[in-house]
């Protein structure tokens, strides 16, 4: 008896001990916590002024500023109203915040032999040294780009012809992952075509973009890798070439999207965490995201985890989104190269003018499978009050693997006004609708799942 009432009391005096949440006090949802966990950028207040000089090299002028700024241990360079042309990458370092004004225009000249040497970059997921992003950060801290200018890549003089032509040195490169060639020999400079991001950050963390615009990317445009700690606020994208997504953050973790406008050729925003073999062996995921308060108008899809993410992605949340025409609207891709997993996702409250494909699309067969057997994992998805028009094919498309299947997603208030095909299941578990409709007509709360598989061709 006198052992009971010891613990008791202990008990009594460590609850008294414990901070007590206050009468009125909000509880944090999830993605407020992550919110609220992001460390900020902040910066001494001190100022580099750049003005345009027709008459000098604006490239080094910039340079040579960013290396002041951080070197005399950070501020603002701040670059004035005017058309600056740039003939090669700007090297963004520590504690240094690249302020465009408005009307500031950042040209780059588009010739990709002004973008070598080679740095360390990830393309398409496989780590390798590669021409240079317009704007590189490479294991720096504390660094933004801010204001109300322009950055423009000037991909259609190019880059932008490179597609068509990338079969071969991008075949090389995956065969060089999936051997784990190491990543010093898996070198693509002169000579090769590849194209590189617009904006990457490589190993970097807190990281601030804010307000500018960012026009005709040569591929990814805003591409944070390896990094912590990512803020992207009403930036607007304006780029419609091949492979133009909007931000892809790539193995990177506590992250916000919020208030931009992407105009894009590719995906608006796509969660990535590395390709087969390399990114599986690297290890490192996407985690504690959120994208909200956003308008996509993708010539691709909207709202993507994948299809590169073998490090995994998991508590991921988007809410507040508007998406035009896309080819899907919220889309979780990948297939049997990729294993990974994809978990813990929460969507809430998205409008959808059209898909082509699916409005709400689970994909394990994506495109250009290369024969592996490493399935990912589908698991733990809520998805809640999405508003649609129209659905060229499925409403809902959703298809795991037999032996993998997806598992515990719940929807509810999802409604969509027009489509050919209310949904397709198959290989799926624990898959609850509440409330829910497409053509008027209510989606049963446990569908019938299907038993044959269905190709939509539409990526």
């Amino acid at each position: 008896m006198k052992k009971i009432v010891l613990m008791t009391v202990a008990a009594l005096l460590m609850a008294s001990c414990t901070p007590q949440k206050q009468v009125g006090e909000k509880q944090l949802t999830p993605q407020e916590q992550i919110i609220a966990n992001i460390a900020r950028t902040s910066f001494p207040d001190k100022v580099w002024p750049v003005q345009l000089d027709e008459s000098v090299n604006m490239l080094q002028v910039l340079q040579t500023a960013i290396d002041s700024c951080s070197y005399y241990g950070g501020g603002m360079v701040k670059v004035a109203s005017g058309v600056y042309p740039l003939n090669g990458p700007l090297k963004l370092k520590s504690n240094v915040n690249l302020h465009l004004e408005e009307g500031a225009y950042l040209q780059f000249s588009g010739r990709s032999k002004d973008f070598l040497p080679v740095v360390l970059t990830r393309w398409e997921g496989t780590e390798m040294y590669g021409h240079s992003p317009m704007i590189y950060a490479y294991h720096a801290a504390n660094i933004a780009i801010t204001g109300k200018g322009t950055i423009d890549a000037q991909a259609g003089l190019e880059f932008a012809t490179w597609g068509p032509k990338e079969a071969n040195d991008r075949d090389r490169l995956r065969e060089m992952g999936d051997k784990l060639t190491p990543v010093q020999e898996r070198i693509f400079g002169e000579g090769t075509i590849l194209r590189p991001s617009f904006v990457q950050f490589y190993g970097c963390s807190r990281i601030l973009v804010e307000d500018v615009t960012l026009k005709d990317s040569p591929f990814w445009t805003i591409h944070p890798v390896f990094c912590d700690n990512v803020i992207v606020r009403g930036v607007t994208i304006d780029s419609h070439f091949p492979n133009n997504d909007g931000c892809d953050p790539e193995s990177t973790s506590n992250v916000l999207i919020e208030n931009c406008t992407f105009r894009t050729g590719d995906d608006a925003v796509a969660i990535k965490a590395g390709r087969d073999t390399d990114g599986r062996d690297t290890g490192r995921p996407s985690e504690n995201i959120v994208v909200r308060n956003c308008s996509f108008f993708s010539e691709c899809n909207g709202l993507c985890i994948g299809s590169e993410m073998s490090g995994g992605a998991s508590n991921v949340y988007m809410e507040n989104v508007e998406i035009g025409t896309v080819k899907n609207a919220i889309y979780f891709k990948s297939n049997k190269d990729r294993g990974g997993y994809i978990r813990n996702v929460v969507v809430n409250n998205i409008t959808v003018e059209r898909a082509k494909g699916a409005i709400l699309r689970f994909e394990t067969n994506y495109f250009g499978y290369r024969g592996g057997n490493h399935q990912t994992i589908y698991e733990d998805f809520q998805i809640s009050n999405v508003q649609a028009k129209n659905a060229d094919n499925y409403a809902v498309f959703m298809e795991g693997n037999e032996d993998k299947r997806m598992r515990n997603i719940w929807i509810d208030n999802f409604h969509v006004a027009n489509a050919k095909h209310a949904y397709h299941l198959l290989y799926t578990e624990d898959i609850c609708f509440k409330n829910s409709s497409v053509n008027g007509e209510a989606i049963p709360e446990t569908p019938e799942e299907d038993t044959e598989k269905v190709v939509v061709d539409i990526y």
